[in-house]
C-alpha cells in the first residue's frame, strides 16, 4: 500500500523567560556573549567584588582544602556553566551520587525523566549580595521529531550577565520520532531555607517561569554556596504512533473495492475512505478527520458516513465539514479505529487535455500533551483519481489573403485578407508641381504670396515685409546746439550743454580776505566789527584787555595803622609751611612796609 505518512505538529508557543529561542540554543550560553570563569580560590580571594554572577565557577574536586576532602565535600558542579542534566525518574533517590546526563539522554517508550536546573549566586557576600527578581525556566521541543532539546533558563535584574542558559537532548534510540510531554504538576524546588524540605512550584515553569528564592519565593537568592538551589520537573516522551490509510473506489461504475487510485470520467462519482487507527501507547481524545478536496472534485453533500466500535452500521455525520474544518470522531483506545466515507463527484475544474491526477490529502489530528506543549499529531495519506479528458480540435476560422497575400490562408481578421485602399492624394502646385502628395498636403495649395514693402533711405531698392520699419521713412532727430565750452557741437534736444549756465553771485572778501571773491553770502565778504577793549591797569598797565575785564580797574587799599604780625620770623616759627611760602610771605612783607610808607 502506497503510504505517505507526514507528522505535523500543531503547537502552543512556549514562553520562555529571556526570549531565547529553543531552535537557536546551543548548550550553555548567556545574554554577555560568554561569560569568565573562576575557581573557588578566585572566588574567595574576592575578584568578584561587588558583582552578582550565576553559574560562571569551573573547578575541580582536587582542588578542596583537605579539611573539605575529609570531610566528604564536593563541588554541586565542576562546571556550573552546564547547569541542566537529565535522568531516568525510577523513585530512586541517591543524592550526590546520582548519575546526570548534562549533554545527552537516549528515551524510552514508558519512562518517565527527570529533568534538572541549578542555581548559585557565585558572589561570597551572602545576604550582602542579593540577587533580585531570579526567575527559573524550561522550554520544551515543539516539533515532533528524534530528537527533544529541554532547555533551563535562569534570569536576574541585578546580575551580570542578567540571563543564563544550558540544555541536555533526549534522543531516539529506535528512529521513531516523538515529543517530551510535561507532567503537569511536577515542578520542584530543594534548597536550604524556604523549600528544604522540598517544595511543589508552579507549572508556568514551562512557560514564563517561575520567580525561586532563599526565605520565599521572592526572587531574593544571596551569594555563597548555602543559598545555592535546584529546580526540576518530569517529562514523557510521546512516540509517533497514530496511523492513517486513505483509499477510493468509484460510485459510478459499482466498485466493491477500494484502493489507492480510481479512474474515472467527468460527472462520475467516487467514494473515498478514511481509515485511522490508534496506535499509542495510551488512548487518545477528540480525533479530528479531515480531507483536502482539490480542483476537479465536488464534495456530495451530506454524503459523510463514521463507522467504528459504537457506529458498526455506519452514522451519517449531520455537517458536511470533511473537506472543511474536519468532523471530530471522538476517543479512541489503544489499537481502536474508526473509518471514515465520503462521496465526490468529478468536474471539469481546471482539468487539462489528457490525463489528470487528482491527488486527494486526508489528515487524522489527535488531541496529546498539556497545555504548556505540543497540542496535537498530525498523520495523513492519499488516494488518487485518474481522469482522461478529451479534447476535440477546434480549426481556426481563417480567411483568404487579397493583393500580394493572394492564395494564402490567414486567422480570420488578419488586415492580409482585406483590400487595401489606395490613398487619395493631390497634384503638387508652384515648384512641386508634377509631383503626387497625400490629399491635403500643403504642397498641392496654391502659395499666397505674403505682402511686402519697399524699403526707403538706407534701405530704397529691397522689398521687406509689409510693416517692416525698413519701409518708413526715419526722422531727423531733434538736436540742439551746444554753448559755452560745448559751442560748436551737435546734441539730442534738451541736451544740457546747449544751455547757457548762470555766473554764479559772488561778493569781494574784506580784511584779511581782501582781493579774494567768495560765493554771494559767505562771511568773508563782510568787515569784522572790532571788539570793544580797555587798557590794563596797575601791574596790567601797558596792555589792552576785553572791555569789562578786571585788570582794567584801579585796585585801592585801604591803609592800616598797625602793622600786621606777618613777619618772617612768625611766619618762620610756625614751622608749617615751606621755603616757597616763607619767600612769598617775605615779599608780601616788604611791600606791605611800601604801601605804609606811602
Amino acid at each position: 500500500m502506497k503510504k505517505a505518512t507526514k507528522i505535523i505538529a500543531s503547537v502552543a508557543a512556549v514562553a520562555v523567560a529571556g526570549g531565547v529561542a529553543t531552535a537557536l540554543v546551543n548548550a550553555w550560553g548567556d545574554n554577555a556573549g560568554g561569560r569568565t570563569t573562576y575557581t573557588v580560590a578566585d572566588i574567595n580571594a574576592g575578584k568578584l567584588g561587588n558583582k552578582i554572577v550565576f553559574n560562571s565557577i569551573k573547578d575541580s574536586n582536587d582542588n578542596l582544602s583537605q579539611k573539605n576532602k575529609d570531610a566528604g565535600v564536593v563541588l554541586p558542579l565542576t562546571d556550573e556553566r552546564q547547569f541542566v542534566g537529565a535522568r531516568v525518574d525510577d523513585g530512586t533517590n541517591a543524592g550526590k551520587n546520582n548519575q546526570w546526563y548534562t549533554t545527552s539522554i537516549n528515551v524510552e517508550e514508558g519512562k518517565t525523566y527527570l529533568v534538572r536546573l541549578y542555581y548559585h549566586n557565585n558572589n561570597p557576600n551572602g545576604e550582602k549580595a542579593v540577587a533580585k527578581d531570579v526567575t527559573t525556566s524550561f522550554s520544551l521541543g515543539t516539533v515532533v521529531s528524534t530528537e527533544q532539546r529541554v532547555d533551563g533558563y535562569i534570569t536576574s535584574s541585578n546580575a551580570t550577565p542578567s540571563k543564563y542558559w544550558d540544555s541536555v537532548s533526549f534522543k531516539s534510540t529506535d528512529g521513531r520520532k516523538f515529543y517530551l510531554d510535561y507532567v503537569e504538576g511536577s515542578a520542584y524546588l530543594e534548597n536550604n531555607g524556604v523549600a528544604v524540605k522540598g517544595l511543589t512550584l508552579s507549572d508556568s515553569i514551562v512557560t514564563s517561569g517561575v520567580k525561586v528564592g532563599y526565605s520565599a519565593l521572592d526572587g531574593n537568592v544571596p551569594g555563597c554556596y548555602k543559598y545555592a538551589g535546584y529546580v526540576t520537573i518530569k517529562v514523557k516522551p510521546v512516540f509517533e504512533s497514530s496511523e492513517i490509510e486513505k483509499t477510493v473506489r468509484s460510485v459510478t461504475n459499482n466498485d466493491t473495492k477500494f484502493a489507492e487510485n480510481v479512474t474515472a470520467k467527468i460527472g462520475d462519482t467516487v467514494e473515498y475512505q478514511i481509515k485511522y487507527t490508534n496506535k499509542n501507547a495510551t488512548s487518545v481524545k477528540n480525533v479530528i478527520i479531515s480531507d483536502s478536496l482539490p480542483a476537479g472534485m465536488t464534495y456530495v453533500k451530506g454524503s459523510t458516513v463514521l463507522y467504528n466500535a459504537n457506529h458498526k452500521a455506519g452514522a451519517k455525520v449531520n455537517d458536511d465539514t470533511i473537506v472543511t474544518d474536519g468532523i471530530n470522531i471522538g476517543d479512541y483506545a489503544v489499537n481502536a479505529n474508526a473509518y471514515v466515507r465520503f462521496r465526490a463527484t468529478v468536474t471539469d475544474n481546471k482539468l487539462v487535455c489528457g490525463t489528470n491526477r487528482i491527488v486527494n490529502w486526508a489528515k487524522a489530528t489527535n488531541a496529546v500533551g498539556t497545555t504548556t506543549n505540543v497540542k496535537a499529531f498530525a498523520v495523513q495519506d492519499s488516494a488518487d483519481v485518474i481522469v482522461e479528458k478529451e479534447c476535440k480540435q477546434v480549426e481556426p476560422e481563417t480567411c483568404d489573403g487579397v493583393g500580394l497575400w493572394k492564395g494564402n490562408k490567414y486567422p480570420k481578421g488578419d488586415s492580409r485578407c482585406v483590400e487595401q485602399k489606395e490613398p487619395e492624394t493631390c497634384d503638387g502646385v508652384g515648384i512641386y508641381k508634377g509631383n503626387k502628395y497625400p490629399k491635403g498636403d500643403s504642397r498641392c495649395s496654391a502659395q499666397t504670396e505674403p505682402k511686402t514693402c519697399k524699403g526707403v533711405g538706407a534701405y530704397a531698392g529691397n522689398t521687406y515685409t509689409e510693416g517692416d520699419v525698413r519701409c518708413k521713412e526715419q526722422e531727423e532727430p531733434k538736436t540742439c546746439e551746444g554753448v559755452g565750452a560745448y559751442k560748436g557741437n551737435i546734441y539730442p534736444e534738451g541736451d544740457v550743454r546747449c544751455t547757457e549756465k548762470e555766473e554764479p553771485k559772488t561778493c569781494e572778501g574784506v580784511g584779511v580776505y581782501q582781493g579774494n571773491v567768495y560765493a554771494e553770502g559767505d562771511s568773508r565778504c563782510v568787515a569784522q566789527t572790532e571788539p570793544e577793549t580797555c587798557e590794563g591797569k596797575g601791574v596790567y598797565a601797558g596792555n589792552t584787555y576785553a572791555k569789562g575785564d578786571s585788570r582794567c580797574e584801579d585796585k585801592f587799599v585801604e591803609p592800616v595803622k598797625t602793622l600786621p604780625n606777618t613777619g618772617v620770623a612768625s611766619i618762620a616759627a610756625s614751622g608749617v609751611i615751606g621755603l616757597g611760602s616763607i619767600i612769598t610771605a617775605g615779599g608780601y612783607y616788604v611791600n606791605s612796609r611800601k604801601q605804609l610808607k606811602k
